[in-house]
């Protein structure tokens, strides 16, 4: 009879995880949740009559490529993957936008908006990271591209920037917020002092 030797489970914790470099690019999909009837055959058959039920589908789009479309029951691990956005699909918000909407890019008017949404491209952020044979089809997309790409560049360089004024208001609130401490304890102590010497 032959020994078996324990499993190590510490082998298996370099396993990717949800959150790990496999779904690094997760941001730059369009994902849409959707809810779709299912015909169940097992009830069916016992019924003798389509039964359906309704599930979680899930739709991946890699924007720029309408033939690379995903559309699927959604899974646990979709739902995990997703979380915000099957989160805000679940709360009403399906449209909801993660990145920077198209209309903040310069240059950008409906109709570019438009063209680029039936795509898929709603962001700047997805605009920026498109596949480029999707030139072939926007007479200028690789200039828009180019503006995407600057544009963020630009809001990294500025967010230090940002950040440092946000505190310094932050900063200037607190020394009003002193001074008028201050000033009312000045005239706190004058009306004491007033008070005292009258009395004396």
């Amino acid at each position: 009879m032959e020994t078996t030797t324990p499993t190590q489970f510490e082998e298996f914790s370099n396993l990717p995880r949800l959150d790990e470099s496999r779904f690094a690019a997760d941001a730059r999909l369009y994902v849409e949740f959707h809810r779709k009837p299912v015909m169940i055959s097992g009830k069916s058959q016992d019924a003798g009559r389509a039964i359906y039920e309704e599930r979680d589908f899930i739709r991946i789009h890699v924007p720029g490529d309408k033939t690379s479309v995903v559309d699927r029951i959604a899974t646990e691990q979709d739902k995990q993957r997703f979380a915000d956005r099957y989160a805000k699909w679940k709360s009403g918000q399906a449209d909801a936008i993660v990145g920077t909407p198209l209309t903040a890019l310069p240059g950008m008017n409906p109709v570019k908006i438009e063209e680029y949404k039936f795509f898929k491209i709603v962001t700047v952020e997805q605009l920026a990271d498109a596949n480029d044979n999707l030139g072939q089809k926007f007479m200028s997309f690789h200039s828009d591209k180019q503006k995407a790409k600057a544009f963020l560049e630009v809001a990294a360089g500025n967010a230090p920037i940002e950040k440092m004024h946000a505190e310094l208001a932050k900063r200037d609130e607190e020394i009003e917020t002193l001074k008028a401490q201050m000033a009312a304890l000045m005239a706190n102590t004058k009306q004491r002092k007033v008070a005292a010497t009258e009395e004396a």
